[in-house]
């Protein structure tokens, strides 16, 4: 992983609350359950638009808020750390940047157990011999253990994308098609 980037996601105002996030459920011994509490979270969100909408206004009052978020922190059974966290994201009035503090925390838990989630990106379902051979070539990329991902997106007409954290490797028909649009608009040919 590249520590440059890292270290441009973890400076940021989402990656310091995600880097403290970490280091507090580091030493509570809770990192799985905090990533666990997100995706309870996103669920529950995803069900309840009516209540993310209540919380994350700005009308609400700082006291209204607190109470709201300890009921869903009850309600889901988060661990202590993660409803802390909340309660802490509230207070600063910060959920418009929830989903980036997430993903920097699944970046950093990666890194900690030494995983790199890669997602494949086709235009069409692969055969179990393409994924094998797609496979070996991404673990030759990384030095961490890969978690591979599949997802079918037709709108890249061909090739593959593959996407990790900070990097992305697009070798997909329409990126392809993208470069020569822009080569041929930037280039003058001359009339004979």
């Amino acid at each position: 992983m590249d520590i440059n980037s890292l270290k441009v996601l973890y400076t940021s105002v989402p990656g310091r609350y995600a880097l403290a996030l970490f280091n507090e459920g580091k030493k509570s011994n809770c990192l799985d359950d905090i990533l666990e509490n997100f995706d309870k979270l996103e669920t529950f969100f995803k069900h309840n638009q009516s209540i993310k909408k209540l919380l994350t206004s700005r009308c609400i009052s700082e006291k209204d808020l607190d109470a709201g978020w300890l009921s869903i922190s009850g309600y889901l059974s988060f661990c202590p750390v993660f409803m802390s966290f909340l309660r802490q994201v509230g207070r600063n009035r910060r959920f418009n940047i929830l989903h980036k503090i997430r993903h920097i925390y699944r970046v950093a838990l990666a890194k900690h157990k030494n995983r790199r989630r890669v997602a494949i990106t086709s235009a069409v379902d692969l055969l179990p011999e393409q994924k094998d051979k797609i496979k070996k070539v991404v673990e030759s990329m990384f030095s961490e253990k890969t978690i591979m991902m599949y997802k079918v997106n037709p709108a890249i007409l061909g090739g593959i994308i593959v996407a990790s954290e900070e990097k992305i490797y697009d070798a997909s028909i329409r990126n392809r098609l993208q470069q020569i649009a822009k080569f041929l608009r930037n280039t003058r040919i001359e009339q004979i």
